[in-house]
């Protein structure tokens, strides 16, 4: 009887590290002289820095992943956050991140630069980043048979309305975690897989 109960709680610890191990996915990408490691996602809180959306419209949810960048060769040059994006199951839509922020050791975050042609109002911090010689390397990533979601954020108003679908500058970035937004369409998305460029990062639910 002891041996059949130690043989039951070995199995138990095992099939526990399992788990953790299938849980906690990674992956090296060579090309950019990276390692992108899946730490966990969540939705939305005040805990995280603010979106540019100041209302969820109905149906509609922010999740946050979080990875852990770790720099290979830091001779390299600069990251590209424009290669994330997450695959949706049932429905299977692909969609590009919202935003994108950079943590550091004291929890203070930096955005990633946008790419937009938006000029901001005297009371705006946003800058002006607009360079038709950043490519929006998104684009270079479509999924066959996966129907591409684009969600134009409004940087107006209702009145005088201007939208933008968000691209990113990439930047020169220590070993860090990143907090990437993702503007689901819909309540009854449970679950999808992250990418970064051709490499598969992690399946996950969706909270």
């Amino acid at each position: 009887m002891i041996k059949r109960n130690k043989s039951l709680i070995i199995t138990g610890i095992l099939t526990i590290l399992l788990s953790i191990e299938s849980y906690a996915q990674k992956a090296t990408i060579e090309q950019d002289s990276v390692q992108i490691e899946f730490i966990k996602n969540d939705k939305l809180k005040n805990k995280y820095p603010k979106t540019y959306i100041d209302k969820l419209s109905n149906g509609f949810r922010i999740t946050v992943l979080e990875v852990d960048i770790k720099n290979i060769d830091l001779k390299k040059g600069k990251f590209d956050p424009n290669k994330f994006y997450l695959i949706s199951e049932k429905p299977k839509f692909q969609y590009r991140p919202l935003d994108i922020f950079i943590a550091d050791d004291k929890n203070e975050y930096s955005r990633f630069d946008l790419v937009t042609k938006k000029k901001p109002k005297a009371t705006s911090k946003m800058q002006e980043t607009y360079d038709p010689n950043i490519k929006d390397t998104y684009l270079d990533y479509k999924i066959d048979g996966v129907s591409g979601i684009k969600i134009p954020i409004n940087l107006g108003s209702a009145e005088f309305p201007d939208k933008h679908v968000f691209h990113f500058k990439p930047k020169a970035i220590n070993d860090s975690r990143i907090l990437i937004y993702f503007y689901l369409s819909s309540d009854f998305i449970k679950s999808g897989t992250l990418y970064y460029g051709n490499e598969k990062i992690t399946e996950t639910k969706l909270k």
